[in-house]
């Protein structure tokens, strides 16, 4: 092998183990605890936007595009906050939205959730 080809494969190994490494980082980075007081929603699945509502809060609601992520903080919000996650095409309500998880959680210790999958199957967890 000469060697400008020789670098050139050095270099490409290099770039290669750089970009594994920084993506072996990313799901490490995303497994922090949540913050208290705060709601975090990460959106990352596809075809679809997230809305989170808080019926409680005077039907308190916000929406997360696909692939964004959103934290909010709720000034009122209660040990045992009931909500609800709506998969939505268009609009919130209309013939392209449903309800694909409700349940309640307690605003002192925060909430960090993220979604993924396609509009009919989404796949959700939180911390």
């Amino acid at each position: 092998m000469q060697k400008s080809t020789l670098k050139r494969w050095s270099a490409r190994v290099a770039a290669a183990t750089t970009i594994a490494a920084t993506a072996a980082l990313v799901p490490a980075a995303s497994a922090q605890a949540a913050t208290p007081n705060t709601f975090r929603l990460c959106n990352y699945g596809s075809g679809y936007d997230t809305v989170v509502e808080f019926p409680n809060q005077g039907d308190y609601a916000f929406r997360v595009l696909a692939g964004k992520c959103q934290t909010v903080r709720i000034g009122r919000a209660t040990s045992n906050e009931p909500l609800k996650l709506h998969a939505v095409q268009g609009i919130w309500k209309g013939p392209r939205s449903y309800v694909f998880a409700g349940f309640s959680y307690d605003d002192k210790r925060g909430i960090d959730i993220t979604t993924r999958g396609t509009y009919g199957a989404v796949n959700w967890t939180w911390r």
